[in-house]
């Protein structure tokens, strides 16, 4: 889904991802670096938004789509034709600012498609208890439509998100939709899901691969032969390398360097705290390292 939406865009429609939408950041041509040094924690923030038309990723579960809709907002008044894109997870759908951001896409009309990824599982129950009935089936009630696809269908992800774009580039205001698709590994590092998680319904899900779907459909049609297959391969291999790269040569800052760049002019507050920090530090000078 994220690949698939991120392509149906136009190159200066707008893209707000969380944390997870990796696949949009590579869609859009971002560097291997952009990829790791964010979550190394030495950078705020790793490329220009207005390079990618990408916004740096979300932490905050579903603030994002508040961000989206305050942008799309901006373009009416700008009198433009861009689309803003919010993604966020199943989960997100729950928190306030996801509702909040449907009402006012749809009170304003705005130009803003939200990409709600249901992987169905959270990390120990199931979207169900969140969720008795379809997730899709929320947007209408704030007057958007929607639609709930398979989300491991590359080419019907395409089709939804040219059709929701094209609802909102054309003045129709908001669309959303729920891509279906499933968690096959843990939710963190400490999750164990075989504790709460049928083998059976894992196994299901993984005949429902997304790449060996396409790469299936691709073979059928003559469109995959094994000089693409190596292509792809020697792209991914080159991703992959360049991501370990940019981690293992990575510089770790100085401690009073998470400071900077915090606001693009002097500002006193920052200034104090840079102080106060200043102190702190220096009360561990005498210590041995």
């Amino acid at each position: 889904m994220q690949v698939a939406s991120a392509h149906a865009c136009r190159g200066d429609d707008f893209l707000f991802p969380s944390y997870r939408e990796l696949g949009v950041l590579v869609s859009r041509g971002a560097a291997p670096a952009d990829l790791v040094l964010g979550w190394r924690g030495e950078v705020h923030g790793t490329f220009d938004p207005y390079d990618l038309h990408v916004a740096t990723p979300q932490i905050i579960i579903g603030a994002q789509s508040l961000h989206a809709v305050g942008y799309a907002m901006g373009i009416q008044r700008d009198g433009g034709d861009q689309v803003a894109v919010a993604y966020f997870g199943d989960g997100a759908t729950s928190q306030g600012d996801v509702n909040e951001a449907m009402v006012f896409a749809s009170s304003f009309q705005a130009p803003v498609v939200f990409v709600c990824s249901n992987n169905q599982w959270a990390i120990s129950e199931p979207v169900t208890v969140q969720s008795r009935f379809p997730i899709a089936g929320r947007a209408p009630a704030f007057g958007i439509p929607s639609l709930r696809i398979d989300g491991n269908d590359t080419i019907a992800c395409a089709a939804a998100m040219r059709w929701a774009i094209e609802n909102a580039r054309s003045g129709a205001g908001p669309a959303f939709i729920e891509a279906v698709t499933y968690r096959m590994g843990p939710h963190t590092t400490s999750d164990d899901p075989t504790r709460y998680r049928d083998a059976d319904e894992v196994e299901l899900w993984r005949g429902r691969d997304p790449l060996t779907r396409l790469q299936t459909h691709l073979r059928r049609t003559g469109a995959w032969d094994d000089a693409f297959a190596d292509e792809v391969a020697a792209t991914g291999d080159r991703l992959a390398a360049g991501m370990r790269e940019a981690a293992l040569t990575a510089r770790s800052r100085p401690p009073l360097e998470v400071l900077d760049d915090v606001y693009a002019e002097p500002h006193v507050g920052i200034d104090r705290q840079r102080e106060r920090f200043a102190a702190y530090l220096g009360g561990f000078a005498d210590e041995e390292v």
